[in-house]
Parts: C-alpha cells; structure tokens; sequence
C-alpha cells in the first residue's frame, strides 16, 4: 500500500478514537495521538528520533486546541464544567507553565521525553485502574492554592510531553478534589483549550531550535506538520462531538449544594 495511503488511514484512525476519548474521558487525546505520529515519522516516513518526538508532541497540542474548544462546549452545555476551578488553574499558572513546558522540550533530547512520556501513562492507568469508583465521592472544596499549583503542574507537564494533560486533571479533581466523574471530565477539556494547547502550542509553532533535519513538508510553523494535524483535526472533532453524546451527566452538585450555575 503506498505511504501516503496508509499514513491517512492510521493517522484518520487515531484522530477518531483521539476525539472519542476528548469526548467521553476528558482527554486531549494526546496520549493516543503522540505515539502512533511517532511511530508514523519515524518507521513510515523515516525521520530522526528526536525530531519525530518535537513534530508529534507539536502536531499533537495543535490538534488538542480546536477539538477542546469542540468538545468543552459540549460539556459546557451540559452543564459539566467547573469554571472557576479552571480560571484558577489556567490564569495564569497554567497557560504560562505549558508554555515553559513547551521550551524545555524544543532543547532536550527526545529519548528523556519518550521515557517520561511513558512513565506518565503508565502511573496514571494503574492509579485510575485502582479507584474504586468516581461517582461515590462527597466534591470538596479545593483551596486556591492548590489549584494554582495543580494548574502549574500540569500545565509544564503537558506543553512537555506534548498530552494536553486532560488524564492528569482527571486524577486530580477526582481523588483530591472529589468530582465525580463527569464534572472532572468537563472541567479538563476547559483546561486544556486555556493552558495546555493555547500555552504550549505558542512555542511549537514558532521554535525550531536550531535542529536541522526539519522535512520541507508544509507546516503551521515550527514543528507542527500540517498534513498530519490536517487529518487528525477532521476526524478528532466530529468524533469528540459523538463521544460527548454518550455521556449522560446528572446535575452536578458542589459540596455546598450549588449547581453548576455557581460556576459561570
């Protein structure tokens, strides 16, 4: 089959079950993405390792953006995302920090990043796997603070890696914050649209950092290759907006009665 044929089918694939997972998990999809467009670069279309780790990491937060937006107005209507929770986080620790996160990534070689990238996935699958249940927890309040932290965190963490960083949020206003799961699956894609893809996204498009090697195939500037965001962007959105509508979200309620009204 030629390259060019399979590269749209894999990539066409990925973007599908990238936007089901941005719908129904919260994720950007990143962690489904990077590995498969680095696995394409490099065995498909032969390019250097560690150039191949920045394109995907880069393509993948590019895509990240349109379909967040996508799939948190979904959330939103349904009256599952927390917005003050996601100001806090966002403004300004976690735009900034992605960015950060982002810059580290363009000067440090690409096995560092392909380990923790990882590692990541793995902790949080096992972490996640041992909850016993998400919906039966009493939602606690958070203090600024620690939202402040938490957006920081996360957000050098996904500009890194390249993840949007949705999976990390989760976890975290699950077991700290005790949203249920819905709620914690809206609030993500709210972060991410703020921090991790509008921050981390910035340094990509415009950083090449000096790596010579960069293939002439058209891009949005830096290391994000359009081809591939091209593809994933038109099957990751209308795919986000299918796995929204799998999700039936009860009222959601805060630990002092409110409804998500308190959070506009």
């Amino acid at each position: 089959m030629d390259i060019f044929l399979q590269t749209v089918l894999i990539l066409g694939l990925t973007g599908t079950l990238a936007g089901l997972g941005a719908g129904i998990l919260g994720v950007g999809g990143g962690f489904v993405m990077v590995p498969v467009q680095y696995w394409v670069l490099t065995d498909l279309l032969e390019m250097d390792s560690t150039l191949a780790t920045r394109v995907a990491f880069a393509t993948s937060l590019a895509v990240i953006l349109p379909t967040a937006i996508a799939t948190a107005s979904g959330h939103s209507k349904k009256g599952a995302v927390a917005w003050d929770a996601v100001k806090r986080m966002c403004v300004p620790p976690g735009f900034f920090m992605a960015i950060a996160g982002a810059y580290v990534a363009t000067s440090v070689h690409g096995d560092w990043l392909r380990y923790l990238f990882g590692a990541l996935l793995l902790g949080a699958a096992v972490k996640m796997a041992l909850k016993p249940s998400y919906a039966r927890d009493n939602e606690r309040d958070t203090t600024v603070l620690m939202l402040i932290v938490a957006g920081a965190i996360f957000g050098f963490l996904s500009g890194l890696l390249g993840i949007g960083g949705g999976y990390l949020i989760v976890l975290f206003l699950t077991l700290v914050s005790g949203y249920e799961i819905h709620r914690a699956v809206g609030t993500s894609t709210a972060f991410l649209i703020f921090a991790s893809a509008g921050g981390g996204a910035r340094v990509y498009f415009i950083r090449v950092g000096g790596l010579t090697g960069i293939p002439p195939a058209p891009s949005l500037g830096g290391y994000v290759d359009l081809h591939q965001w091209v593809i994933l962007v038109v099957t990751s959105i209308p795919a986000s907006f299918v796995g929204v509508s799998f999700r039936t979200v009860s009222r959601p309620v805060t630990s002092s009665g409110c409804s998500s009204g308190c959070f506009s």
